[in-house]
């Protein structure tokens, strides 16, 4: 468990906070006494007379939060701590030493005979009472004494609480947690509470920037970079050593020749390195029969140092610098569902951070609609993460957008979102409308 251990809000003066034990306990002298009766019976009482406020971790009205979670809130709003030792408690021990770290106005009591942590000795004062009527009657008399010195002194000022960060760039391995269109939010493989996001710009500089994050990662990838703190923010950054992208605009003209090496084959295409460290992407209908570690004579077509892409071609194609294809033209729309649109869809195509789904109101359209993770509900996306998501799910979606698409000339894009409603029929049903 880890807790959120960070300064919230201002101090309220007038709130004591009591950490104490609860419920029925043993005393040094042998006796057991409840304390709860202790705190409702005679703390909230003497507090309520000196026109203060009590508080404990258990009586925080309306909280849904952990005891510790609410114990940190009430020790970090106080403007007074009573901590009582009378008898052995880790909850205790742990609310005093927050309160000693914070600088809280602190007092600090202990039934007779009790054994005070050798370790707080010339910390602070205790203040002894015994459970009776004339004891806690002294107690009330002392208490009071205290908490009135205290206000009458010219306060301290409390600790403040900051990110602890080791270095300016911390070298690591990290796992994807979730996927945005501009951005991931990552968590440190080694020490899960570093968390951090990573943005676009901060895609390693060899690497093209997706136009949606979730085209080069997926939840539960492990990436390799280093977590920063920059303006005050950890984050977390792909990028080492300087920018090439300028020098590589002056090197890589369009039009200019160089000889390239393979460096990767894989299910996304071939990957050539040019001189000087750029890398680039063969196209697919030149990229037959080469393998890692060939050398290709190629040339530049063209350079976009805002995405990171160098687009090439192979030097032996034709002479001359190919012209840029002419985009087919955009299918028209009527044959295409209108945004808004609500009905049945089916799982054609489950991945790592999104569906797609056929509808069932345009079986016969060629593309396939994008249901992403933040789209859906929590249910689905639960499922979808742990790959229970199969093929031939049903569900109802309405429609979200349809556009031409940005990176397949000639194709419509249709994104949906997830509806959350009693599933629709295997048939196809009526299509119906979303209200503006």
């Amino acid at each position: 468990m880890t807790l959120d251990l960070r300064r919230r809000g201002s101090v309220e003066e007038d709130m004591v906070f009591f950490a104490m034990p609860y419920d029925e306990k043993e005393l040094p002298n042998g006796r057991v006494e409840n304390f709860d009766d202790l705190y409702e019976g005679h703390f909230e009482d003497w507090i309520r007379n000196w026109e203060l406020r009590a508080e404990r971790a258990d009586k925080a009205p309306g909280t849904t939060e952990s005891a510790m979670d609410v114990a940190w809130s009430g020790i970090d709003r106080a403007g007074f701590v009573v901590a009582d030792l009378s008898v052995p408690s880790t909850s205790v021990a742990m609310e005093l030493a927050w309160a000693l770290c914070l600088r809280k106005r602190l007092v600090v009591i202990a039934h007779e005979g009790a054994v005070v942590p050798s370790n707080t000795h010339g910390q602070f004062r205790v203040v002894s009472y015994e459970w009776s009527f004339r004891g806690l009657a002294k107690l009330r008399s002392d208490l009071h004494a205290e908490i009135e010195a205290m206000r009458q002194q010219r306060r301290e000022p409390e600790m403040d609480l900051r990110p602890y960060i080791p270095e300016d760039r911390l070298r690591a391995k990290a796992r994807v947690e979730e996927i945005s269109e501009d951005h991931i939010r990552v968590r440190d493989v080694r020490n899960p509470r570093r968390i951090a996001e990573m943005h676009k710009q901060d895609v390693s500089y060899r690497e093209a920037v997706p136009d949606h994050m979730s085209q080069r990662f997926f939840v539960g990838k492990e990436v390799s970079g280093f977590f920063v703190n920059r303006e005050n923010t950890l984050i977390f950054t792909q990028q080492e050593g300087e920018d090439p992208w300028e020098e590589w605009e002056q090197t890589y003209r369009r039009g200019s020749a160089f000889t390239a090496r393979v460096y990767d084959v894989n299910k996304a295409g071939v990957w050539v390195e040019l001189p000087g460290g750029g890398r680039s992407r063969v196209r697919d209908h030149e990229a037959t029969g080469l393998k890692e570690q060939d050398e290709v004579p190629v040339v530049i077509r063209w350079i976009d140092r805002a995405r990171q892409r160098i687009e090439i071609a192979l030097a032996n194609q034709p002479t001359g610098v190919p012209a840029p294809a002419v985009p087919p033209p955009a299918p028209s729309l009527d044959a295409y569902p209108r945004v808004g649109e609500r009905q049945g869809a089916t799982v054609s195509v489950p991945n790592a951070g999104f569906v797609l789904v056929r509808l069932d109101g345009y079986p016969d359209l060629p593309t396939l609609a994008l249901l992403h993770a933040r789209r859906m509900s929590q249910s689905l996306r639960e499922d979808l993460e742990a790959s229970r998501v199969k093929e031939g799910r049903r569900m109802w979606v309405a429609v979200e957008e349809v556009a031409p698409s940005r990176n397949k000339p000639g194709r419509i894009d249709i994104k949906v979102r997830e509806v959350e409603e009693e599933l629709p029929p295997p048939e196809a049903g009526d299509v119906e409308e979303v209200p503006a």
